[in-house]
């Protein structure tokens, strides 16, 4: 297989599964550290804060065990492609956008930064779906935004976070009253 084709395996099935056993492994060993702090006997009322965490922590770090074990010894047959580069390219391409969305909403707040992630899959599909104007992107970022305002702010009367712009917005507004 040529490292240069878009179908070429970017990583293979097998070091997913041992990084996700060695990952759950030591999530287990944090959990049964913690609870040793907290005691995981059993006390004069019953067992102590770190039991039940204690004993889950060790399932956990067991089943991880045995993970690692079945990946070594299915070692051969777990040679095959996890993803590819053509499908994590893929993969990639929606999850930068969307994290991109969260980073930008404490500093945009959610209705701002919603327009701007709808808008802008609008903008980069609209070749390959249809032939989506400006004017129909910017409706139908606006429309949803100016629904989820009308849904939850007014109706259900659970405010979502404006950020600073909703701030200003709010002080302009009680300054004109």
């Amino acid at each position: 297989m040529s490292h240069s084709s878009p179908t070429s395996s970017l990583v293979g099935t097998r070091w997913v599964e041992l990084g996700l056993a060695l990952f759950t492994l030591l999530i287990g060993a944090v959990v049964m550290y913690g609870s040793l702090e907290q005691g995981i006997g059993w006390g004069d009322s019953g067992p102590e804060p770190g039991y039940f965490p204690f004993y889950i922590g060790l399932l956990l770090a067991c089943a991880s065990l045995g993970n690692i074990v079945l990946t070594v010894i299915r070692w051969q047959a777990l040679s095959v492609s996890f993803v590819n580069k053509a499908a994590f390219a893929q993969v990639m391409s929606v999850f930068i956008p969307i994290a991109l969305f969260v980073a930008a909403m404490p500093f945009t707040g959610i209705y701002l930064a919603s327009a701007a992630f709808i808008g802008w899959f609008m903008w980069r599909d609209r070749l390959r779906a249809k032939p989506y104007g400006k004017l129909m992107i910017c409706s139908v970022s606006g429309g949803a935004v100016l629904a989820s305002y009308l849904i939850f702010a007014l109706w259900f009367k659970v405010p979502l976070d404006a950020g600073p712009m909703g701030d200003w917005l709010a002080m302009a507004g009680r300054s004109l009253q």
